[in-house]
């Protein structure tokens, strides 16, 4: 049911739930990953094998362990999550608070270029955009967000409107 804040920024015209359940299940399958990955470099190792051997294979089970916790932290952490957009702002849910913002209080809708994303992905922080809201506040949108694209460009859209309309026509 929608709290009075929620009903003052008008009628509800998309929900977008993140999907903590496939962080969980990502975040089990890269511990698991990791630790078999490094445990069977230390047996090579202690078999024999030259360390400039076994040295990479025992980077990458660490760094698959550290994703693996970064995102059961994650999960741990932020729950469940939902963005709710409406006529004249968007609700942000997460860890049983909700937030309502009005799209004047939106400052920018930043998407994270291409560039660091190979890095971030690797360590289990691969974030679509960054909203910031004109308290300084910032919300990250990853990818288990539900048609996380079609929100950041919604959001983008209306982002520092006064009532979220905006010529979207191509000049």
């Amino acid at each position: 049911m929608a709290s009075a804040a929620e009903r003052a920024l008008g009628k509800l015209l998309s929900k977008h739930r993140t999907d903590n359940r496939r962080r969980g299940r990502m975040a089990v399958r890269e511990l698991l990953l990791g630790g078999l990955v490094t445990a069977a470099a230390v047996i090579a190792f202690l078999a024999g094998l030259p360390l400039a051997a076994a040295a990479p294979v025992l980077v990458l089970g660490v760094l698959e362990l550290w994703r693996g916790a970064a995102r059961a932290l994650d999960h741990r952490r932020l729950g469940a999550e939902l963005y709710a957009v409406r006529e004249r702002g968007f609700i942000h849910r997460r860890a049983g608070k909700a937030r309502a913002v009005r799209w004047e209080q939106l400052a920018s809708v930043r998407p994270v270029g291409s560039g660091g994303r190979a890095l971030l992905r690797l360590f289990g922080r691969d974030v679509t955009c960054v909203i910031r809201l004109d308290d300084g506040e910032s919300l990250r949108l990853t990818r288990f967000t539900h048609d996380a694209d079609g929100l950041a460009e919604a959001l983008a859209a209306r982002a520092g409107t006064r009532d979220g309309a905006r010529d979207l026509t191509p000049a």
